[in-house]
């Protein structure tokens, strides 16, 4: 009998990586932007009115979907609010999900297959991602195309910040803005919720502790109120259900 490959899972600050096949997926949405490779031809996503298939998929933050494949799956999980998110709400045009051919993802599949063949570990595999992303949040670094400097501004610090919680007031009054205007800027010019940025940084935070701990414990150390409160809201960011990570310890 063969056995079934595990599930894999890192995360980094401004993206989560999962690797593994999809026997849980039903509609459904969340934060991050997701970007899938597959090793073949028959992955299926789903949606409300398409179903498309391709062996690369970009998904927009907040799109109802599914995804079908009896393969291995890369999938990366990424801020949208980030530099390298920004980037690749850019890459979709104003679409809501594009078949994704291109450099990145000729760069993510051949480590992809690397690590599928065993010629590298999982701890290469994720350094070699870091790299390859790291050269596509360079070049969105080099432009301010929010067309606001205040709030180009904010994001830069909230990236740099990353390990401290900025609160809704700091990060205004580093706009010269009110809490209020700030929201609303945020959200007209990002097309996202800043309160939800947050939630992305507090969870983050959480999944240290969430690898050798229950997910109530887990829950509680973070400021949720109990295990269902920090489950919906990680699977509305991340898509993955937290239970995935206690599985891997």
């Amino acid at each position: 009998m063969t056995k079934k490959p595990e599930n894999k899972l890192h995360f980094s600050t401004d993206y989560g990586i999962f690797i593994g096949t999809l026997n849980d997926n039903k509609y459904h949405k969340h934060f991050a932007l997701q970007l899938t490779v597959s090793l073949g031809n028959d992955t299926r996503l789903l949606l409300l009115d398409n179903t498309l298939k391709s062996a690369t998929f970009l998904l927009q933050s907040n799109s109802l979907h599914q995804l079908l494949s009896s393969k291995q799956q890369l999938i990366l999980l990424i801020n949208p609010i980030s530099n390298l998110g920004h980037y690749l709400h850019l890459e979709l045009g104003g679409k809501e999900v594009l078949p994704f051919e291109n450099q990145l993802t000729y760069q993510l599949k051949k480590v992809f297959e690397a690590l599928n063949n065993k010629q590298i570990t999982f701890k290469n595999f994720y350094n070699d991602v870091d790299v390859i992303l790291e050269k596509y949040k360079c070049s969105c670094l080099l432009n301010n195309h929010l067309k606001d400097d205040r709030i180009f501004k904010a994001i830069l610090y909230l990236e740099k910040h990353f390990e401290t919680t900025v609160s809704l007031e700091e990060i205004a009054a580093l706009c010269f803005l009110s809490p209020s205007r700030f929201l609303h800027l945020f959200k007209e010019k990002t097309g996202l919720n800043f309160r939800r940025y947050q939630l992305w940084n507090k969870l983050l935070k959480s999944i240290p502790y969430l690898i050798n701990n229950s997910i109530t414990s887990t829950a509680y150390q973070n400021g949720f109120s109990d295990s269902a409160h920090y489950s919906r809201t990680f699977k509305e960011t991340f898509g993955i259900n937290p239970k995935i990570i206690a599985k891997n310890r």
